[in-house]
């Protein structure tokens, strides 16, 4: 079933000095080129993209995507902009994201859309843990059309008074998943913490250092040993021609994806050597595999590995998630020096004393009704 998603960059921006919001700049690049960034490395991938916008459309044009203004004139919110969408848009499905969220979740469409399938809801809406609702982060079928035109024309425009209309129902993320930028200090808080000027601090202790504050190994001893488990991922992204390269076996170097795969596992055995605090593990297991998407032009590289002992073995994942990506890097740089490695991150952990731990792409997140 096809989905297509649509950046509302609409609104009038009173909050943010009446700018267009999709153009203020974030770091050096403008709010709308970090969400589109963000459509693009969705797991699941929408078919189209489609940008609402009611002013500077040439510069919002530029980058390549469909850009539409609202049929209902005034500015009447977020509600016109969907409205504008779904006329010019044959998908089954929506993907609504404002365009002042620079950080979307990779996850975010696979997870709503599995929701939609599940409850068979006209509309899931994003909700995070704290409790709040994020009314214009939302996947929405086409029957929604006929209700979106009766509140436009009755003039009610708040877009939570239709989504609870609808009977939406809601699917719980984790808090932090959805930094919006309302504001110019917002935007100049989050520059800062980009920038590094800004420290953002640490939730818990850090275990890898003493009471005189140098660090040291952690003493393992007493723990149990437990069957423990770690699964980790990272991509690199690459020309096409790059990519048929490697599908088609034809590096000069050799088998890419098969020296890539001896290289994670050897990474894996050698964790402790090159990161300084890590405890030398027994492995049982290391599994390598790749998968290649040729839409993004990009090698995924997932790795599990498991052990008995009295520490975690994410480090030893992660590592040779890392090594893995390099030499592809390494195989190819002859013919792609731009290749970028992105999304390097733990998926899962089982064992030990703090459980099971599943990243925010893998929790079977709940989904509640919206009202």
């Amino acid at each position: 079933m096809m989905v297509d998603a649509v950046i509302l960059a609409g609104g009038e921006g009173r909050r943010m000095d009446g700018r267009d919001k999709g153009l203020v700049e974030l770091s050096g690049r403008p709010l709308i080129e970090w969400c589109l960034e963000g459509l693009q490395r969705q797991s699941v991938s929408v078919d189209h993209v489609l940008i609402s916008a009611n002013r500077n459309l040439p510069d919002y044009a530029r980058y390549g995507y469909a850009v539409l203004r609202d049929v209902y004139p005034s500015h009447p919110g977020p509600l016109a902009g969907i409205h504008s969408a779904f006329l010019a848009s044959p998908a089954e499905m929506m993907l609504v994201v404002p365009c002042d969220l620079p950080f979307l979740p990779s996850d975010l469409l696979l997870k709503l859309r599995a929701e939609m399938e599940r409850s068979g809801a006209l509309a899931v809406v994003a909700k995070t843990a704290d409790g709040r609702i994020h009314p214009t982060i939302c996947l929405l079928r086409k029957g929604v059309l006929a209700s979106l035109v009766e509140h436009l024309s009755s003039n009610r425009l708040k877009m939570l008074d239709w989504l609870e209309s609808i009977q939406a129902v809601s699917l719980t993320f984790a808090e932090g998943s959805f930094p919006n930028l309302n504001t110019p200090d917002d935007l100049a808080g989050l520059a800062a913490r980009l920038s590094g000027v800004e420290a953002i601090p640490v939730a818990g202790g850090l275990t890898h250092f003493n009471s005189a504050g140098d660090a040291h190994m952690v003493d393992v001893g007493k723990k149990a040993e437990t069957h423990r488990i770690a699964t980790a991922q990272g991509e690199i992204r690459m020309l096409p021609d790059t990519l048929r390269i490697i599908e088609d076996g034809t590096n000069k170097k050799g088998d890419v994806l098969g020296v890539a795969r001896i290289a994670a596992i050897m990474a894996a055995k050698k964790t402790s050597d090159l990161i300084p605090l890590c405890h030398p593990l027994p492995l049982t297991k290391v599994s390598v595999d790749f998968n290649i998407d040729r839409q993004k032009s990009t090698v995924r590289c997932i790795v599990t590995c498991e052990t008995y002992g009295k520490t975690g073995i994410e480090m030893e994942a992660l590592t040779a998630v890392n090594v893995g990506l390099l030499t592809i890097y390494d195989m190819c740089k002859a013919v792609d020096k731009g290749m970028v490695m992105n999304d390097i991150r733990l998926l899962e952990k089982i064992g030990g004393k703090s459980g099971h731990w599943l990243s925010e792409s893998g929790d079977a997140a709940a989904a509640t009704p919206l009202i």
